[in-house]
Formats: C-alpha cells, structure tokens, sequence
C-alpha cells in the first residue's frame, strides 16, 4: 500500500480526535504559544492565512483577529472532531476563521494562495516531514513567510519522564524536534530563506496533580496513557506527584515549558 491511501493517515486522525474534549485544558500552554507565534511572524490586516494542524484554533484564532474582516484565516487538520470544535468555537466568538479536515501533505489550495503559513507543535507527527514542508512553501506567494514551533521542553516533559524511569515510555515520534539547529536544518532543505528560531519559555500554573493529568490526556503523550492498567496507572501518578513536589506553590504546580519558534521566508 500507498502512504497515500489512508493508511497511515486514518490512525493520526483517531488519535487527534481524542484529544478533543481536553485540548489545550488547564494552563492553556498552546494557545499561550500561538499568539506568540502570530506575534513573532507578523500578520497584517487583509492578508490570507493558513494554518495547518490547526487542533483548536490556537494559531488560527489570534491570527484571524489580526485579518480582520478585509483578510482570510483557514485552518486544515486530519482530525474531524477537531475540525468542528474549531469551528463551533470560531462562530461563539464571531470570527469568520473556519476550519477544514485535509491533510498537510497534500494540501488542497492553488500554488501562492496565502500570505502566511502557520504550523503550531504539528510538524513532529507528519510522515514525510519534507513533503510537508514542500507543500506548505508551494502553497506562500513569493516573499510570504512561514511559521511553525516545537516543543524543547514540553508541558508534560516531567510525566513523561516518570514513564521513562518507569520503563512505560513507548515509543517517541521519530520527527520529534527538540534543538534549534534540527528545526532550521529541514526549511533550509525545503528551500525556506531568512530563518531565524527563537526559543520562548513560559510558567504555566495547573492548580493539582488532577488538572495536570488532564492536561496531558489534551496532548500526543495521551497515547501512552491510555495504554497504561490501572495499577500502571496509579503508580504513575504516585510517581509524578513525588516529583512534581518540588514545583508545588501555594497556588498550584508550576511548570515551565520551552517553545521553539521559526519564522522564515518563501
């Protein structure tokens, strides 16, 4: 079989679709990391936007507010639940952002069609990161910029962790990207110009050890949870409440997470 024939495509778009009902809960660190990535590349108003592996509109949203009613913001994720939540939270907050289910590899929209291209913590889960990354060049107009982030230090880094220490890891996606030069190595292979990542942190408060948990079920590590049994399960989080101990203040647990953000040229 084909890489194109749903294959490998259908088991990301079942994994996304369950995170949809706790995407992004808690501290809310993806859409934190979203405006900073609008910020950081700049959108004006009456430009056209894409971003692609949109989840919950955490780039989509702040970059459809800087369009404005002159512009145009599209978001395409694999995931159908993610799709219609995005766009049933677009309509509650009058934005004429919308999203549509396709897939970052082949994306469908006529060469030069956007002035940006956003791709927020998505790069790491696609196949063929170059097709990716070809398809989102072939898609800016000349001169457009890109832009996409990873994460160097995840919200959920000290769980997974414990999982490690535990022997309970699994496996890690192979396009995982945690160092600056490995995030400017493929646009440059790509033919992306003037890239520049800036590594962002931030403190994030979860208010117990249960919100945390959340959290993390609203992320890619949800996968390793789910295949966990229960006594697996609560030696887990006996060990990740040991250890997040030391980040427990009065109001809650702090963690710190380090994003990396890329901007580049078409």
């Amino acid at each position: 079989m084909s890489d194109d024939d749903g294959t490998h495509t259908a088991p990301r778009a079942a994994i996304f679709n369950r995170l949809v009902s706790d995407y992004d809960a808690g501290a809310g660190a993806f859409a934190h990391f979203g405006r900073r990535l609008v910020t950081l590349v700049g959108v004006e108003p009456g430009q056209r936007v894409l971003d692609v592996a949109t989840g919950r509109g955490a780039v989509l949203f702040p970059a459809a507010d800087r369009v404005g009613v002159a512009g145009e913001a599209i978001g395409v994720d694999l995931a159908e639940g993610m799709v219609q939540a995005t766009n049933e939270e677009a309509s509650r907050r009058g934005l004429a952002a919308r999203a549509r289910v396709m897939d970052a590899e082949h994306l469908d929209f006529p060469s030069g069609a956007f002035d940006r291209v956003f791709c927020g913590f998505g790069i790491m889960f696609f196949p063929h990161l170059d097709r990716a990354l070809g398809e989102f060049r072939r898609v800016l107009r000349p001169e457009g910029r890109l832009g996409v982030s990873t994460w160097r230090v995840g919200q959920t880094d000290d769980l997974v962790a414990v999982l490690r220490d535990l022997g309970l890891e699994g496996a890690q996606s192979p396009g995982w990207i945690t160092e600056p030069d490995d995030l400017m190595r493929p646009l440059q292979q790509a033919g992306f110009t003037d890239i520049r990542v800036v590594a962002d942190s931030e403190t994030f408060c979860y208010a117990d050890l249960e919100q945390y948990w959340q959290t993390a079920r609203g992320t890619g590590t949800r996968r390793r949870l789910e295949a966990l049994d229960a006594a697996q399960t609560e030696r887990v989080r006996a060990t990740l409440a040991e250890r997040l101990r030391a980040q427990q203040r009065p109001d809650g647990i702090h963690v710190v997470a380090t994003a990396l953000l890329a901007v580049a040229s078409r």
